[in-house]
């Protein structure tokens, strides 16, 4: 069993980190049974789905019962240790699966898919250097407004953070600020 998965700090996502763990296990190479590699199979494409917000209602208890027959079910080794870190995983981080399956979102703000970009109006001084940067126009404002990301076209490529010399551009987890629906007058 991998125990690093097990001693996860704040800023790490279990569903990412299990992902990444399945994408590198040996069991998506083998193909020699069924249970190992069909298993790592599922596994991959369920926790891409989740940490992706594609994920159903249902996909935690799927996963929880294709590990269980890779761990009874595998022929070698590798397909057994799989499964049971898995289910490690799962039973010491629940909440967090729980979370980006139900909640959508995750609470460390490491898959991409849950972080949102947002500019905050007492700090924005409505230069449009974050309007220039942004290829998918997805900043609306014009000079002297405070400037508003428009969520449904943001791709989350961070371009703004960085153009933003004034810190107005912070990134979001499950918490958001409050910001302005429509670009408004600066007051600064």
């Amino acid at each position: 069993m991998n125990d690093k998965l097990l001693k996860l700090s704040e800023t790490q996502c279990p569903v990412d980190e299990l992902l990444r763990y399945v994408r590198s296990h040996r069991c998506l190479d083998c193909g020699k049974c069924v249970f190992g590699y069909e298993g790592a199979a599922q596994l991959e494409l369920t926790l891409t789905d989740i940490t992706m917000k594609k994920s159903r209602s249902t996909d935690l208890a799927q996963l929880t019962k294709v590990c269980r027959y890779m761990r009874e079910q595998s022929l070698c080794d590798d397909g057994v240790e799989l499964g049971d870190t898995a289910l490690a995983v799962f039973e010491q981080y629940g909440d967090e699966f729980a979370a980006h399956v139900a909640k959508k979102g995750c609470k460390a703000g490491v898959c991409k898919s849950f972080v949102t970009y947002h500019i905050l109006a007492d700090r924005c001084v409505g230069c449009g250097d974050c309007v220039d940067e942004c290829e998918d126009d997805a900043i609306l404002g014009k000079k002297k407004f405070i400037h508003v990301i428009d969520q449904d076209e943001c791709t989350q490529c961070g371009k703004c953070l960085s153009a933003c010399e004034e810190d107005a551009i912070v990134k979001a987890g499950a918490v958001k600020p409050r910001c302005p629906a429509k670009p408004i007058p600066c007051k600064r």
